[in-house]
């Protein structure tokens, strides 16, 4: 699974707020006549909580667990896609981010002796794990999409950064989660039906 960077840009990148992207993604729900039934309203406890393992979380990324705890827990409901790939990926609930981000932490000293550097990107530390790094979307434990609040020299507080599996590596995605957002949705209006195909099949 390879990576693919955000495409480098001039002037900052066209942004979209979560209501914004969740209004599009019913859209895109309602175009197949399928329910869009994220979980609701993640507790004030459960962002406190994660907030105290990993620092402060991203207003955008709170805003958005304020109107939805994560994914469906019934049904397949993915909600992002990683610009330029057809995956797609499901919103963690706090607490599921808060056992992903225990998980990283865990191995990453297990992953530099085996693979060393993350990357080579300047974007980014080059490290397995940071504090600071907040998950919120996975895709079978095999792409975990982050907000880093922790970037390298050249990077941008708040930017997304992904962990992918096969090769092992973390990848820059988007200078910001309002920028991630926009490109998430450009991305799943490229083959919107390659991104529902786990709930098409579903409905079948």
């Amino acid at each position: 699974m390879a990576c693919q960077t955000f495409p480098t840009q001039s002037t900052a990148p066209a942004a979209m707020t979560p209501d914004q992207y969740l209004s599009h993604l019913r859209a895109v729900y309602a175009a197949y006549d399928l329910p869009m039934l994220p979980l609701p309203p993640a507790s004030e406890q459960d962002l406190q909580t994660l907030s105290q393992e990993i620092g402060p979380i991203d207003s955008d990324l709170a805003a958005l667990w304020k109107i939805t705890a994560g994914s469906s827990a019934d049904s397949a409901q993915p909600l992002f896609q990683r610009p330029g790939f057809v995956d797609a990926l499901e919103l963690l609930t706090p607490r599921q981010a808060l056992g992903e981000a225990q998980s990283m932490a865990q191995r990453a000293q297990r992953m530099w002796d085996k693979a060393g550097p993350a990357s080579q990107d300047p974007r980014l530390t080059g490290r397995w794990w940071h504090r600071g790094w907040q998950p919120f979307a996975c895709f079978y434990g095999d792409i975990v999409l982050l907000v880093d609040q922790a970037p390298g020299i050249e990077g941008l507080r708040g930017q997304v950064i992904a962990y992918v599996h096969d090769p092992d590596q973390i990848c820059w995605i988007a200078p910001s989660f309002s920028a991630f957002l926009q490109a998430s949705a450009e991305s799943i209006d490229g083959d919107r039906q390659e991104f529902l195909a786990s709930p098409l099949d579903e409905q079948e």
